[in-house]
């Protein structure tokens, strides 16, 4: 019986099955569908979008699935990313997690610049700190193994949201990418992220060249664990998170805790330096320009960027 190819993997959707060389057969995802996140809130329903979530041998993909290509990160977006991977970590019969920018799209490219130029004042500086910095919290406190497959770009809050996976898997056209400092945007959380992960002159290096990374360069400075063709990308994740999620639950749990321990509490520490950095970034208003291009708004209107 044909299949329609997915990289080396064979669908046979009438039958049921999916065949792949690594794995053999298994049962066709058992859930595919836009992942709508309910939540009560003060008596009231909230409805989130914008994941896709599937289920592959207890493996839980989630797709981020922003209505641009890109995957811009905002304050709405990020609370559905943490409340899924919550649920994901409280469900039995999930054993890992693998998070993907979907085929052909960004991992994330920053944050959502439509959403932050409507930031004004402190307090509302503060409050984009808080939330990214609890986004990246919420990452660290999944029980169970996380893998990011990343293709395209990881950009600012996009690569900082990488780092808090316990396996990196790059596509050979992917990038990481820090170009905050160029564009006068504070890159304190960035800068604490990659000294504890990575080391003072790697985090240095990030920071202050504001150039791409490549995924042989991030492979070679283990900020990412694997590269392999795009094709192959959620497959090769898949595979690790199935292997990973082999682990016996309570020795990985309790180990991963101690590791992260270091970065959960470096990003604690940074908070209130953070907002400080960022509220000076901001009043100085030298992003602006930058990112109104981005956005097509010429230089009438103001916008800013958290990383």
């Amino acid at each position: 019986m044909p299949g329609t190819p997915f990289g080396s993997l064979q669908l046979y959707p009438s039958a049921g099955v999916i065949y792949s060389p690594f794995f053999g057969v298994f049962e066709l995802r058992k859930s595919s569908y836009s992942f709508v996140l309910r939540s009560i809130l003060k008596g009231s329903v909230t409805v989130m979008t914008n994941i896709k979530v599937e289920d592959v041998q207890g493996i839980r993909i989630l797709t981020l699935a922003h209505e641009k290509p890109t995957n811009p990160v905002g304050k709405s977006f990020a609370a559905t990313i943490s409340n899924a991977l919550r649920e994901a970590d409280a469900d039995d019969s999930v054993s890992a997690i693998v998070m993907t920018g979907g085929k052909d799209r960004c991992f994330s490219a920053g944050g959502d610049f439509n959403e932050v130029r409507e930031v004004e004042g402190d307090e509302a500086v503060n409050d984009l700190i808080d939330w990214c910095t609890d986004l990246y919290l919420s990452v660290l406190d999944v029980r169970k193994p996380l893998v990011a497959a990343i293709d395209h770009h990881a950009v600012g809050l996009g690569f900082q949201l990488a780092m808090m996976f316990d396996w990196r898997i790059m596509s050979t056209r992917a990038d990481m990418f820090m170009p905050e400092l160029e564009h006068g945007i504070g890159a304190s959380v960035g800068a604490t992220i990659f000294a504890t992960t990575s080391g003072y002159d790697v985090s240095r290096h990030i920071v202050m060249s504001c150039r791409p990374i490549s995924a042989e360069h991030a492979l070679s400075l283990r900020m990412a664990d694997e590269v392999c063709e795009p094709e192959f990308l959620v497959e090769r994740a898949v595979q690790r998170a199935v292997r990973m999620g082999k682990y016996p639950r309570a020795g990985f749990s309790a180990t991963k805790k101690v590791l992260t321990d270091r970065l959960r509490n470096a990003l604690e520490n940074t908070r209130e330096q953070s907002k400080a950095v960022h509220r000076e970034a901001f009043r100085a208003r030298a992003m602006h320009k930058h990112f109104n291009n981005v956005l097509g708004l010429g230089n009438t209107e103001a916008v800013g960027a958290v990383s």
